[in-house]
């Protein structure tokens, strides 16, 4: 089983807390890291902090992309433990793409999953609520685990297309006009 994060390598997109979960589930899944090491943020994480990483758990850091759809392919399941994040695109990739997440109950995140049809959410900054959750998934049947890929799917077509999104603006615009 291959469990995906994508995004930069911050200690503040849950880093920390994900490699305590590769360590602790190392013989249960596969944890894979794909985005770039951005060193101009005070609170990155450095390539030898990443390679220590690597030998000592079942994590890999899979590099930089311009193309995310084959990663996503080949995952079971999209993470995103961030501390802060906005609206992610990732997760709406993922979910457009089918797949269950795992992501912080924070804003920007937990918009994304309806918990027990299509992901888990987790405490942020907390390793041992992002262990839970992805347990939690593990332990899902394979028919379970594609009900929540499809339930994804739904959910992207249903909230985040966007056709929708313009017609809420549009929705917006008239009632502001209306409102002069």
């Amino acid at each position: 089983m291959v469990f995906l994060v994508i995004g930069r390598v911050l200690y503040d997109k849950g880093y920390s807390e994900y490699i305590k979960a590769s360590e602790k589930l190392k013989n249960l899944a596969d944890f894979h890291w794909l985005g770039p090491i951005d060193e101009s943020y005070p609170n990155h994480v450095s390539l030898p902090q990443i390679k220590y990483d690597e030998v000592n758990s079942s994590f890999k850091y899979l590099g930089e992309s311009l193309d995310v759809r084959p990663y996503i392919r080949n995952a079971d399941c999209i993470v995103l433990p961030s501390y802060h994040e906005g609206m992610s695109r990732t997760l709406m990739e993922a979910l457009a793409m089918s797949k269950p997440i795992i992501t912080s109950d924070i804003p920007g995140c937990r918009e994304m999953v309806e918990p027990g049809k299509n992901g888990f959410l987790c405490q942020p900054a907390n390793a041992e609520s992002l262990i839970q959750s992805i347990t939690q998934f593990i332990n899902l049947s394979p028919e379970q685990r594609n009900e929540f890929g499809k339930y994804s799917r739904k959910k992207a077509e249903q909230e985040f297309d966007i056709r929708h999104v313009i017609k809420i603006y549009d929705d917006i615009i008239q009632n502001l006009v209306q409102m002069k």
